[in-house]
């Protein structure tokens, strides 16, 4: 069934909310991550105090480990089944593990809970909800398609990011501070809360978005090319595949590092209070990254490449992890660079996936390549949060500048890897133009 009219932005919306949230339980610690060491160590002393920063590392690490490794899994699933089905079995998933992470069981129980995360997102839910998303637009709408999309999934997680906020900060007392048992019943209830947010996003999706969706630019009677070794290996054989892996790779990598550490890094570097920093984590996060994902689309439009826009971001978000290292004396200025340098990195998100046809991916082929390339630049989902967490417990303060030297080295490259993406997308596209005249030629002569 084809989408189309205002119905194709309700389902936009519909499977860009679930993507939200889909991103924002997982990574509660880009968020939260000063009042996870005390829920973790005081409401519940789950874990020592001198393995906390590490703890909330292999949390990330088990997550990367069981969503990153089967993102090729999802994408197959995404070309064979249902779209719809896999969405909302994966946000019944996420919902029931976000229910149980609500009771704070024990290390063991929430590494399960994080893997079951990892499952619901990579299996189920991502290469579903970007292949929807392409379906949506056409070729030429690409950029707006999905930097709508993010744009809605910044929306829900401004709204669930400051709602979270708001009921942690309900355990901050004037004279005495933190109260840890009162903020780990408000962690409680926000893990509720969330669980409960799945499953009704799962039902309406069920309810609201076809089970069988046709692109826009296909006709009703195209066959869907479903699993095959064959689509495996044409995806894998395709020099897009590999490139737009690596540039996305260097691009999230900046989300790694900011996303993960700019919070916690305002609180113990620049000497802002925890609930400053989550408010702050939040605005970064979702109000920036809500407005920056948007506008990204446009101006990749305006511009006429995705590729060549993600390298001038590359450029900027560079630029702006060196002055920021510069500027940690200078606290009101530092707090103003890590602003800029999150509208820079976040934007880069709204238009990740639409580089697929830049570069001469089918749409046929969505699942697949999404899945493979997931695989390859969600990487630091597995290693980052365990390698940043062990550099903080091991140098402490000191290993804030790891985290940023680490975000330059990777924006180099991707400057590197978008040039020659570039590079690739333009012969592809001066290819194109000299069979599509002699195509022509053919059809007068017959």
């Amino acid at each position: 069934m084809k989408v189309t009219g205002k119905k194709r932005w309700v389902v936009l919306t519909l499977v860009s909310l679930l993507g939200g949230i889909m991103v924002y339980v997982p990574f509660l610690r880009y968020n939260y991550y000063d009042q996870m060491i005390t829920v973790f160590t005081q409401f519940k002393p789950i874990v020592s105090e001198s393995y906390a920063h590490e703890f909330i590392g292999d949390i990330g690490l088990w997550f990367g480990i069981f969503s990153v490794l089967i993102y090729p899994i999802g994408g197959i699933l995404a070309d064979k089944f249902s779209e719809r089905n896999l969405l909302v079995i994966g946000a019944a998933i996420m919902g029931l593990a976000s229910f149980w992470y609500g009771m704070v069981p024990g290390s063991t129980e929430i590494m399960i809970i994080h893997i079951l995360y990892g499952i619901g997102t990579s299996i189920f839910i991502w290469s579903a909800y970007l292949k929807v998303v392409r379906k949506m637009g056409t070729d030429a709408e690409q950029g707006r398609m999905y930097s709508t999309s993010e744009f809605v999934r910044a929306i829900v997680g401004t709204a669930i990011g400051f709602f979270g906020a708001s009921l942690l900060n309900k355990a901050i007392f004037s004279g005495t501070g933190v109260d840890a048992q009162v903020l780990g019943q408000q962690w409680q209830l926000m893990l509720f809360f969330n669980g409960a947010l799945f499953i009704v996003l799962g039902i309406l999706i069920f309810i609201l978005v076809p089970r069988k969706i046709t692109g826009a630019e296909e006709s009703n009677e195209v066959v869907q090319e479903g699993f095959s070794m064959k689509s495996i290996t044409t995806v894998l054989k395709m020099p897009g595949t590999w490139l737009l892996a690596l540039l996305i790779f260097f691009c999230f990598s900046f989300t790694s590092a900011g996303a993960g550490y700019l919070g916690t890094y305002t609180t113990n570097i620049l000497g802002i209070s925890e609930t400053q920093a989550s408010n702050f984590a939040v605005i970064r996060n979702y109000i920036i990254a809500g407005l920056s994902t948007l506008a990204i689309g446009f101006i990749a439009d305006k511009i006429g490449s995705k590729v060549k826009t993600l390298g001038i971001y590359l450029v900027l978000a560079t630029v702006m992890a060196v002055v920021m290292i510069l500027t940690k004396d200078a606290t009101m200025l530092c707090i103003v660079v890590t602003f800029v340098f999150a509208t820079v990195y976040t934007g880069m998100r709204g238009i990740y996936f639409a580089t697929l046809s830049e570069v001469g991916i089918p749409l046929s082929l969505t699942g697949v390549a999404t899945g493979i390339i997931s695989l390859i630049c969600y990487t630091p989902d597995i290693y980052f949060a365990k390698l940043a967490g062990s550099w903080l417990d091991a140098y402490g303060s000191a290993g804030y500048d790891f985290i940023w030297y680490w975000a330059i080295g990777c924006g180099i490259l991707g400057i590197i890897t978008a040039v020659i993406t570039l590079a690739y997308s333009k012969k592809l596209q001066a290819k194109n133009k000299t069979k599509q005249p002699a195509a022509e030629t053919v059809a007068d002569a017959e």
